[in-house]
Parts: structure tokens; sequence; C-alpha cells
């Protein structure tokens, strides 16, 4: 006979993480996290970037970043583990076309409690002075966004799941999964079989393998992306906001211990499980990096500090939280594309509040629902990084 639990985790990155410690939180009893690597948070979430922003284009992309940033605050506050640099976020453009969309996303933004502010040139310049100004339109600027350690925030909610005496149980991989009679399903992973009346699926860019491995079907698809380590001399500098040129795509920040992180991603690459850096990067990188930001075209950039991760992307840049239409024990917790560790906290209220109360309270769950693909009913997040 199958051992029995009440919710089963299929992902022990910072989304499943997450989500075992809200329902255990909100009483649900025995949770098992299912992690297929030999340790915790060795996926996606250990090449993030660790950017946490709520600027945003849509309602519930703004208003997960506005619950998980005050809920990483809490968590960085108790546990001194997350190394949570409230710097800002500054976006940057230089066309009337980028200024009209920035605009519009900061109504929004400030119809939401946003505390986003829109500046001058001149104003963007006092927070970055090594800014090229030449054609720079807009900016808008909100002080909580920021940027943290995502190896940090993975240790502070395994913590959390140890301390709420959630089982994560690692080197364990899903290969089976079945109905179980009556309801639930049945599992095997690894040497275990298991049977759970929920199973979330928060296996990040393989999210889209494990709905099909359960008999359903969930548009999420793995994206490389890539990012540069560029060295400064002198030793750290101050910190400064983490800053996107919207009119390239290119987005740097400063390291507390010096140098800086830039990333670039191409809106064409193709779908990819290859995590190994784009040998095509560091020219794409370089021929867009002095729009904005001169000083780092004379830095030296060590090809050796480039690295590379996935985003589990979806056709409309919105992750999916739902029960699967087609297998009602199944719910889905998956997409973030690079907002993984940023919506973490938000992510695993919903499933908690969908698994234990039978419907979300806090957040509007109808634009992220898994059948919104089938319905055509799709809502695009234009700020993707």
């Amino acid at each position: 006979m199958p051992e029995t639990v009440d919710v089963a985790v299929v992902g022990g990155g910072v989304i499943g993480l997450s989500v075992a410690r809200e329902l255990r939180l909100a009483g649900a009893g025995r949770v098992v996290v299912l992690e297929r690597e030999a340790s915790v948070g060795q996926g996606s979430s250990s090449r993030a970037n660790g950017g946490v922003r709520a600027q945003f284009t849509t309602r519930a992309n703004i208003e997960f970043s506005a619950f998980s940033i005050a809920e990483l605050e809490r968590l960085d506050a108790a546990t001194g583990l997350l190394g949570f640099h409230q710097t800002g976020y500054l976006l940057l453009c230089g066309t009337e076309a980028g200024r009209d969309g920035l605009a519009e996303a900061f109504r929004l933004q400030r119809s939401l409690g946003v505390d986003a502010r829109w500046l001058t040139p001149a104003e963007a310049l006092e927070l970055v002075p090594f800014l090229r100004p030449d054609g720079l339109l807009a900016a808008t600027f909100h002080a909580r966004d920021g940027f943290l350690d995502p190896h940090g925030v993975v240790a502070a909610l395994r913590a959390e799941a140890d301390r709420l005496a959630v089982e994560v149980a690692t080197g364990t991989e899903v290969t089976a999964v079945e109905p179980a009679p009556g309801g639930g399903l049945d599992l095997r992973a690894g040497d275990r079989r298991m049977r759970a009346g929920v199973v979330v699926n928060a296996a990040g860019p393989a999210a889209g393998r494990f709905a099909a491995l359960a008999g359903s079907e969930l548009p999420v698809a793995p994206v490389r992306r890539n990012l540069a380590y560029v060295r400064e001399p002198g030793g750290p500098g101050e910190l400064i906001p983490m800053c996107v040129d919207l009119d390239t795509g290119v987005l740097i920040r400063r390291e507390a211990s010096g140098g800086f992180v830039v990333a670039w991603s191409d809106p064409q690459d193709p779908s990819s499980w290859d995590t190994t850096v784009d040998p095509r990067f560091l020219e794409q990188l370089a021929q867009r990096v002095g729009n904005r930001f001169p000083l780092l075209e004379d830095l030296p950039l060590d090809p050796r500090q480039c690295w590379a991760g996935l985003y589990p992307e979806t056709p409309d840049h919105h992750a999916v939280i739902g029960r699967d239409p087609l297998v009602p024990a199944l719910v889905h917790c998956a997409g973030f594309g690079g907002h993984g560790v940023m919506h973490a906290p938000a992510a695993g209220r919903a499933v908690a509040e969908l698994v234990t109360l039978g419907g979300c309270r806090t957040f509007d769950l109808h634009p992220l629902r898994p059948a919104r693909f089938a319905e055509g009913d799709l809502i695009v997040e234009t700020a993707v990084l």
C-alpha cells in the first residue's frame, strides 16, 4: 500500500518551498516536498538574478509583488538570511512609445497602492550619475524594489519548512502519476509509492513535463537567460538602483561586494534546456550596454564569470496557478518566468488558500487559471526583463 499524504509538492525551489510553508501555516496536514536534485533550490532558483520589483504592467503581477515585497521584508527581518537590498528599480526610456507605455504602467501601479515615482531625466541622474543622459525622456522609480540573495531565500524557506514539520525529500524524482481510487493521485517518487489528496506542480521549467506525466497539458517551456559579472576598479562603490534600459532591454545592478551584474535577454530565443552561456551573449550585450550605461563599456568582462539559467515561460508571461481542468487533484503553480523568487510568497499564499479554503481570497487568480490558454483569454505582461 502507498503511504498517504495530504499534499505532495513536486519541486523544491523557492516556489515549492513557499507553497509547503504556506500550506502548513494554513493548517494542512502532512505536506511532503519532492525534489529530484540532491538538495533544494538547485534549479532556476540557484541561477536567479535576485531582482524584486513591483513595477509590472498587469494587476495580477503588481498585486503579487506588493504582497511578496512585504513578506520578504518580514522574512529578512526575522531571519537575516535574505540579504535584501531595497535600492529600488529605476526604469528608463528614450522613445515616445516607451514613455507612453511607462506612463500607463505607472498609473496602474499607483492605482494599486504602489508608491512609484515619475522622475525627470535630471532626477534619474541624481540616483545614478553615470547614466548616459542623451535622449533620456522619462524614468520611474520604486524605493521598495531591489535585489536579494536567492540562496538566502531558499535557506530561509527551508528553515521555515523544517520548523513547520514539512518533509523535504531530495534526490526523489516523480516518475509516474496515476488517479487514485476514490480521488487524489498516486505517485511513484524514487523508491516510494505515495497517495496524495492534492499534488502541487511546482516543477519550474519542468512543469510542462510533469503535467504531461499526470495526463494533462501545460504550456510552460524553458527559455535560457544569460547574465554577466563585470568587475570595476577601486573596490565596491555605492549601491545603485537596479537599472533597466527599456530601449535595449539591458539591466544592471551593483553587487554589495563590488562590480556589476548585467543581463540582457533576446526576446527571440527559442525554448531550450541548455544552461551554458550563449556564445552570442557577450557580443549582443556589448552592442547595447553603452546606450545608457557607457561606464560598463570600458570595464573588463570575464567570460568565465558569466552564467545562464532557465526561465519557465508561458505564452502571456504570467504564472499558472489553479486546479488542472482535466486532473482536479493537480494544482499548478508554475510558469513564473524570471519572477519566481520575487513572487514566491504570494504564490505560496494563493495555493494554500486554494487547497485549504477551496478558493483564493487574497488574490484574483482568474487571469492566472490554467484554462485560459484553451479559452484564448490571455493578458500579456510586457515588462519582461
